[in-house]
């Protein structure tokens, strides 16, 4: 595939037939081949993933053709100090860029929007998949997975959709992946340029902007096993979700900052609003 849109953007671009995972394909060619064949926004995609990784060790497949699944070299901070806590910016960034350039492919009543921590919605339906991975050299691969034409019977489950059944267009894989790294670049630069302070760079503003769950009633499945229920009410200096669980409750709220775990949005409106 040629992408001409994508390498007028990226300065590598790999395409390939078929691959289990691209994230375990470009990290095992990061780890074997010489830094600079590998820049920072360098890709590595194909539209036939035969075993795509999702977050917690979940397995990720898709009918040939159907997927675009892209894989993004991000080195943080390109020669300047980076605080270690801009790392935890980099999937919401991913995220907030993704929804982005989705929304300029779907119609006007029809916007993307990210889901803390790693998915892109349309209309509450997952479109779009995010994981990244931290590298020993102190590199980030960004790893999306996105629908692109995924019939309502190929969907993986009930509450997933396609860009062809929300109206997209175009939403082939060279105008996608042309728009979500158009929309990455730029915000990554933000964060090199701030030393990894989202807050200082406005970035904290920009994604809370993009965000789905803040404002929603939300269900969190932490690593210990625990799922306390309460309001979204924002985000933190390090990208955690930030939710009140004292909701209904009289006194003070108690706010859990979420750094990891799994989100739902409920569906109950809570604190009778």
């Amino acid at each position: 595939m040629q992408l001409e849109r994508t390498r007028q953007i990226a300065p590598i671009v790999v395409w390939l037939d078929e691959i289990g995972s691209t994230n375990s394909e470009l990290g095992r060619r990061m780890s074997t081949e010489p830094v600079d064949a590998w820049p920072h926004l360098a890709v590595l995609a194909t539209d036939n993933q035969t075993a795509g990784k999702g977050r917690l060790g979940r397995v990720w497949t898709a009918p040939a053709g159907a997927c675009l699944a892209a894989s993004v070299v991000v080195r943080p901070g390109r020669g300047r100090e980076f605080d270690p806590a801009g790392y935890g910016w980099i999937p919401l960034l991913a995220g907030a860029a993704m929804s982005r350039a989705l929304t300029e492919l779907l119609p006007a009543s029809r916007p993307a929007q990210l889901k803390w921590p790693n998915d892109v919605l349309i209309g509450g339906a997952k479109v779009c998949g995010i994981l990244t991975e931290l590298q020993p050299d102190g590199s980030v691969i960004i790893g999306s997975g996105v629908n692109l034409t995924l019939t309502a019977e190929q969907l993986p489950t009930p509450t997933s959709t396609s860009l062809a059944l929300a109206g997209a267009m175009p939403h082939d894989s060279d105008a996608v992946l042309a728009a979500y790294l158009s929309h990455l670049n730029p915000l990554l630069d933000r964060l090199a340029r701030s030393g990894g302070n989202a807050s200082a760079a406005g970035l904290l503003a920009d994604v809370t902007q993009a965000c789905d769950t803040i404002g929603q009633s939300v269900r969190v499945e932490l690593p210990s096993g625990e799922s306390p229920v309460g309001r979204a009410v924002g985000l933190d200096g390090e990208g955690r979700l930030l939710v009140d669980t004292s909701v209904g409750d009289v006194g003070e709220p108690h706010v859990l900052a979420v750094a990891a775990g799994d989100v739902t949005h409920l569906r109950v409106v809570m604190n009778g609003e």
